[in-house]
């Protein structure tokens, strides 16, 4: 049997992920250096505030997936096989051996900074999980205007999709894809 290990994408992310992981030694090591690389604490980096910004959300997805592969590796279950999607490419990178994991938290900090900087501020992106494109399609037509640009942007899964525009317009659309059942 062949083991595959993969890793996500920014939508992923949840506040706590990094307190989530096992209490194992690899996981304190793989934290450990992740303070020590960027010369802060990351202890703080996964709360609701942090994961507003870019920057964060791409750490934290390399640190959990590095941190929670190394401890599957130190029992014993290694991957024959590693993929990542977007940002998730990284720590794929890094089980491969491909990467330094400290390579990694620099390339990625600057990659979470530079989209930050690229993106005007006030508008974003979305998961939605749960909806269908279909449904999510009527939903987003009936909140988009000249004043509230929203739009369908990526299709993670037959249910997690992913949107964009103004920030106003995201809110709006989430809060009625939740009275929808997402």
């Amino acid at each position: 049997m062949s083991v595959l290990f993969t890793f996500p994408g920014q939508g992923a992310q949840r506040a706590g992920m990094l307190q989530r992981l096992p209490d194992a030694a690899a996981v304190r090591e793989a934290l450990d250096e992740a303070t020590a690389v960027l010369g802060r604490s990351i202890d703080a980096l996964d709360d609701e505030t942090s994961l507003r910004s870019t920057e964060a959300v791409q750490l934290c997805l390399l640190v959990a997936g590095v941190a929670a592969a190394r401890a599957l590796v130190a029992i014993s279950a290694r991957p024959d096989m590693v993929c990542g999607l977007s940002v998730g490419a990284f720590p794929a990178a890094v089980v491969a051996g491909a990467l330094d994991f400290a390579d990694a938290l620099r390339l990625v900090a600057l990659r979470g900074r530079l989209m930050e900087q690229a993106f005007p501020h006030g508008y974003g992106m979305t998961a939605i999980d749960g909806l269908t494109p279909a449904a999510l399609g009527s939903l987003l037509a009936e909140v988009r205007s000249e004043g509230l640009p929203v739009y369908l942007a990526n299709l993670n899964s037959d249910t997690q999709l992913v949107i964009a525009g103004s920030d106003e317009a995201m809110a709006l659309a989430a809060e009625r894809a939740r009275e929808r059942g997402a």
